[in-house]
C-alpha cells in the first residue's frame, strides 16, 4: 500500500479533523497574505504622505524665502561699504565716514560678478552748518541707484533725489516753514524742495538729501563719496561677504 493510499483512508477516517485543520491552514495563510497586503498598502500609503508633505514643505520654504526676501527690502539697505582705513570707532560716533573713495568704485562693484550683494547707493555724507538758516544739518549727497549688472534688474529701494531739487527732513522743513515746491538758498545754490519727509525720530529728521554732483561740488569732494549703500542678500552662505574683492579701478 503506498502512502498516497494512507494518506486518503486516514483522511477520509478523520474527515471532519482534516477539515478543519486545512482551514486552520487556510486561515492562517490567507491572515499573513492579508497582514503582508495590509503593510504593503500602508507602506506606499506612506511614501505618497512622505513625498507630498516633503513637496508641501518645499512649497513653504519657497514662500517663506520670498517672505524674508520682501521683508529685507522693507528695511531697506543692509550693508555699507566704507573707504579702506576708514576708523570704524569713528564712523560710528560721527555716523559717516570721513575718508573717501572714487565714485567710480560703485559701478566697479556693480560689474564684478559679486551675487551676494544688490541695488549700490553711492553716497557723501557730512555734518554741515547751513549757513543761509545758521543752522547745523547733515547733507546727503545721492544720486540713483547702480543696479547689479550681472542680475535680473529689480525696483529701487529708494528715490533718487533730482538734479536741482532738495529733499528735506521732518524738523528742518518744519521749523523753518517750507513745503514742496518752495526754492531755497544752501551754501550759495539755489534747489527747489522735491519732497518733505514726515517725522522719522531719526537723524533723517535734520537731514538735507540733494543730488550727488551738487553735494560733491558743495563739500569740494568732486568724484568721491565716502559711503556706498548696498543690500547683501541673505539667503547667501555665513561669511560669504569676506570673498568680496576690493574693487580695483585705474
Amino acid at each position: 500500500m503506498t502512502l498516497l493510499r494512507i494518506s486518503l483512508r486516514e483522511i477520509q477516517y478523520r474527515k471532519s479533523g482534516f477539515l478543519l485543520s486545512l482551514l486552520a491552514v487556510a486561515i492562517a495563510v490567507g491572515s499573513t497574505v492579508s497582514a503582508l497586503l495590509l503593510l504593503k498598502l500602508h507602506d506606499i500609503e506612506t511614501d505618497v504622505l512622505l513625498a507630498r508633505k516633503e513637496e508641501e514643505t518645499r512649497r513653504k520654504l519657497k514662500l517663506l524665502g520670498n517672505e524674508v526676501r520682501k521683508a529685507t527690502l522693507k528695511l531697506s539697505f543692509n550693508l555699507v561699504i566704507l573707504p579702506e582705513g576708514q576708523d570704524i570707532r569713528e564712523w560710528y560716533t560721527k555716523d559717516y565716514a570721513s575718508k573717501y573713495m572714487p565714485e567710480e568704485y560703485v559701478d566697479v562693484l556693480a560689474d564684478s560678478g559679486i551675487v551676494l550683494v544688490r541695488h549700490f547707493l553711492p553716497s557723501l555724507q557730512e555734518k554741515i552748518k547751513w549757513p543761509e538758516t545758521e543752522r547745523t544739518i547733515i547733507l546727503v549727497g545721492t544720486r540713483g541707484e547702480v543696479p547689479n549688472l550681472h542680475k535680473s534688474p529689480k525696483k529701487p529701494l529708494v528715490e533718487a533725489v533730482p538734479p536741482g531739487t532738495i529733499v528735506l527732513g521732518h524738523e528742518l522743513h518744519r521749523s523753518l516753514g517750507l513745503k514742496q515746491g518752495d526754492t531755497v538758498r544752501v551754501m550759495g545754490r539755489e534747489l527747489r524742495i522735491h519732497k518733505c519727509h514726515s517725522r522719522r525720530g531719526s537723524k533723517d529728521d535734520i537731514t538735507a538729501w540733494v543730488h550727488l554732483s551738487a553735494a560733491q561740488e558743495m563739500l569740494n569732494k568732486k568724484g568721491l563719496i565716502n559711503a556706498i549703500l548696498a543690500l547683501e542678500c541673505l539667503c547667501a552662505p555665513e561669511g560669504s561677504l569676506e570673498r568680496v574683492p576690493a574693487p580695483v579701478c585705474g
